[in-house]
């Protein structure tokens, strides 16, 4: 797929978001159901570890699977979305956030309205994904979060990042395969060498879902796993002071 056309699949995108968003608002307010209430974002891997191949994790393919279940179960309103490329905060891909239970609509029976509007959550994810892949590829895992926490938080509550990736990070600026990670020292000169200037996303009140962490080509290298696992602990939960949850699997 060219560049153009990407694009013009994106703005139709956006446009179709937009005009769905034209129709909710011609109703009028709520009657007073059970309401959707969090902020929620999907951050999402271009890079080419991330291949729906046997050499890579299969990102849309975890995308389709934990999506859903994950908008439903965090009862996501809003659902924002981030890149993860080689240069992710300054990446040009951009989809539109989606209410997925706008107050302007008044039906009290919700459920499907729901299931339409997360349908269309699904799709625009599915678009991020497939601009990340086109431009700039890489994995700048941090910017993809620090994307993620310049998106509008409007509920008040935990904010809910799920994060498909196999968190490898590997930018211009520094890539992790070259560092070791086995002693508490060596992990800390790699948290150095990859904040420094580059600074930490400020995520308050948040819980990052990782979805294809450490993975390549379906299998996972255990002594890796567990050092790739003290770092970003150190990086996530130490640093940028956000729980981490893996409890969507692989």
């Amino acid at each position: 797929m060219t560049r153009t056309t990407g694009v013009k699949r994106l703005r139709g995108l956006a446009a179709a978001l937009g005009a769905v968003g034209l129709l909710l608002t011609a109703c009028d307010p709520p009657g007073g159901a059970d309401r959707l209430s969090a902020d929620c974002a999907v951050v999402l891997d271009g890079s080419g570890s991330g291949a729906d191949s046997d050499d890579g994790f299969r990102a849309k393919e975890k995308l389709k699977d934990t999506l859903p279940g994950f908008l439903t179960d965090k009862k996501c309103k809003y659902v924002s979305y981030a890149p993860i490329t080689s240069a992710s905060v300054a990446s040009s891909c951009q989809v539109p956030r989606i209410d997925i239970d706008p107050d302007a609509d008044k039906r009290s029976e919700r459920e499907t309205l729901w299931a339409q509007t997360r349908v269309l959550a699904v799709a625009g994810a599915e678009k991020m994904l497939e601009c990340a892949r086109e431009r700039q590829p890489g994995s700048d895992v941090l910017g993809g979060l620090d994307r993620a926490a310049k998106v509008p938080r409007e509920a008040g509550g935990t904010f809910q990042v799920l994060v498909i990736s196999d968190f490898d990070q590997a930018d211009p600026d520094f890539r992790l395969s070259k560092y070791k990670l086995v002693t508490q020292a060596q992990r800390d000169t790699a948290v150095e060498a990859l904040v420094t200037d580059r600074g930490l996303p400020k995520l308050p009140d948040t819980t990052v879902f990782r979805v294809g962490f450490v993975m390549r080509g379906g299998s996972t290298n255990p002594e890796r796993v567990e050092q790739m696992e003290q770092f970003w602990q150190q990086v996530l939960a130490k640093e940028v002071k956000v729980d981490v949850d893996d409890g969507y699997g692989a």
